[in-house]
């Protein structure tokens, strides 16, 4: 015993971690359950189900590192354990879902320090705290962030149409077409999708190597580029209105807002990655060719 922690055999690890792993998914069978149905019932919210999926990939591409990590006990984990349980109890007694479901990857994060060490915690931490974006965030805090999202949206769709030449009138969230009135519904907001947006900005900053600060950009950059994505969608919905009436409204890229937002969001990374890993490169030859031309 070196401290708080105690060496185990490389083998010895595995078991114990994933019969934790599985005493967890059964002690949160209802909780994930709960999640589960509001994934299918709330559209916005349907991207819970692929967390799970991308975190084992984050999981799966170290391996090699995971599997050569020296293995340990650190009795720290238990502390970490014992907040899981009381955030679980506290939630589930207190009627505070966000609470009992946050308890998981805590859960999870305590297991894994208590008998997998902390080299093994390195590997896995990304993995654990990438399930955090399939929670839900709360209603309550959402709902007047929300409505002035929508608000936000209709006063910029409202602009852009103008521009574009369609006439129209806002009031509040309502767009007053010469045809027909659009509502910016809370569907039309990208704000209950926000922990998606940011998970789909994370996992695409793992995907391949790149520089730190890349990373953390495309990440904080997600969020604006899903808004931004959002509103282009809007924009063609009531373009669309103005001119083909309300056929607009029954086509696959209103009824299906989150996947185009999704999507369009993807191709606004792909071309932000792009532009500042050529930044990074120029700024990495820049030294170079100074050099070069000194000598």
């Amino acid at each position: 015993m070196n401290g708080a922690t105690l060496r185990l055999g490389a083998g010895a690890t595995w078991v114990p971690l994933a019969v934790a792993a599985a005493a967890i998914a059964a002690t949160y069978a209802p909780v994930i359950a709960e999640m589960a149905d509001e994934w299918v019932r709330f559209p916005n919210l349907s991207h819970g189900f692929a967390i799970p999926v991308i975190a084992a990939y984050l999981v799966w591409a170290r391996r090699e590192n995971l599997l050569s990590a020296p293995t340990s006990s650190v009795l720290a984990g238990l502390p970490v354990l014992a907040i899981a349980i009381l955030m679980l109890l506290t939630g589930t007694l207190g009627g505070e879902a966000f609470i009992a479901r946050l308890s998981l990857p805590v859960a999870l994060l305590g297991a894994t320090l208590f008998l997998g060490g902390g080299a093994v915690t390195r590997e896995l931490w990304m993995g654990i705290a990438y399930l955090i974006f399939m929670i839900p965030l709360p209603y309550v805090a959402l709902k007047s962030l929300t409505y002035q999202s929508r608000l936000f949206d209709a006063a910029v769709t409202a602009e852009i149409v103008q521009w574009l030449g369609v006439p129209v009138l806002r009031d509040g969230v309502m767009l007053h077409l010469a045809n027909m009135t659009l509502e910016v519904a809370d569907e039309c907001s990208s704000i209950p999708a926000m922990a998606a947006l940011v998970a789909l900005g994370a996992a695409y900053a793992q995907m391949n190597p790149r520089p730190t600060w890349i990373r953390v950009a495309l990440v904080v950059c997600a969020v604006p580029l899903g808004l931004m994505s959002n509103i282009v969608r809007i924009v063609l919905t009531a373009v669309s209105a103005y001119y083909f009436g309300r056929i607009a409204l029954d086509n696959v890229i209103h009824k299906f807002n989150g996947t185009s937002v999704f999507l369009l969001t993807v191709f606004l990374l792909i071309a932000l990655d792009a532009g500042l890993l050529a930044i990074s490169r120029r700024i990495g030859r820049a030294p170079r060719a100074t050099a070069g031309r000194e000598a």
